[in-house]
């Protein structure tokens, strides 16, 4: 981090890194402060209120909009989100849960500071140095990065940089079938989506060689890989920042 200066950040680390997956944020905290980032963590932080207000539940998905601006409103520091799919939900769904409890300005306040993390390392200098061998990934591009946040590159961008080589799947258009409570409303449609997606990771793991399959959000490996397991296959499914923290290790 020599010479490097200073980014002061918080970190949103999103339900799901927190109760199932903690060593990604972990690692994120790791891979923010190799490059330059003195990383701040609110301990009032829950849920962004997604699932609620994708099951109709706007009322709870309010208060937890609220919540999520009281932790962060005592700073005008970045916050780097652990999810696509969350950062999306403040960038567009907080102004409409949020119109009538508070002006435009704080809606806007907060909307504006909210960053996913390969959105952020992307923006950053890269690291010096990267793995001398070049180690063949599968990368997964959730739908919320992809049409809500536009950042379709920025992921991939951030593991070639640090030397990895990206393989992207056949049909990365698609989605995985997580999609939240879509998974637990539409259980045979969801699970047909994530075979048709474990199907193209099959295709470039036999073309390529990759390693293990990637991606900035946690619901969708988790879907992904919990599909896997299922069917007796125990490939490697990596949050992004675990294969980012400790540099060109």
């Amino acid at each position: 981090m020599s010479g490097r200066e200073i980014s002061d950040v918080e970190l949103f680390v999103t339900c799901l890194v927190d109760l199932v997956r903690p060593q990604a944020g972990i690692a994120a905290v790791a891979a923010l402060e190799e490059r330059g980032c003195r990383v701040h963590f609110s301990d009032q932080q829950t849920c962004c209120g997604q699932f609620a207000y994708n099951a109709g539940h706007v009322d709870q998905a309010r208060a937890m909009a609220l919540n999520f601006v009281q932790a962060f409103e005592g700073s005008t520091r970045p916050i780097v989100a652990l999810s696509g799919s969350c950062a999306a939900m403040v960038v567009e769904a907080y102004p409409k849960l949020l119109k009538d409890v508070l002006s435009e300005t704080a809606i806007e306040r907060i909307v504006s500071r909210i960053v996913e993390l390969t959105q952020w390392l992307q923006s950053s200098d890269p690291l010096e140095g990267a793995h001398e061998e070049r180690i063949r990934v599968a990368y997964h591009l959730g739908c919320h990065m992809r049409r809500l946040l536009r950042a379709e590159d920025s992921g991939q961008e951030v593991l070639r940089q640090q030397g990895y080589e990206v393989v992207e799947l056949g049909d990365a258009d698609q989605c995985c079938g997580f999609g939240g409570t879509f998974s637990m409303s539409e259980p045979e449609l969801s699970t047909a989506m994530a075979d048709a997606k474990i199907a193209a990771l099959k295709e470039v793991r036999q073309q390529y060689g990759v390693t293990a399959l990637v991606g900035a959000d946690m619901g969708c490996l988790l879907h992904l890989a919990g599909r896997m397991i299922r069917n007796g296959d125990d490939f490697d499914v990596k949050y992004i920042s675990e294969l980012l923290a400790g540099g060109s290790r």
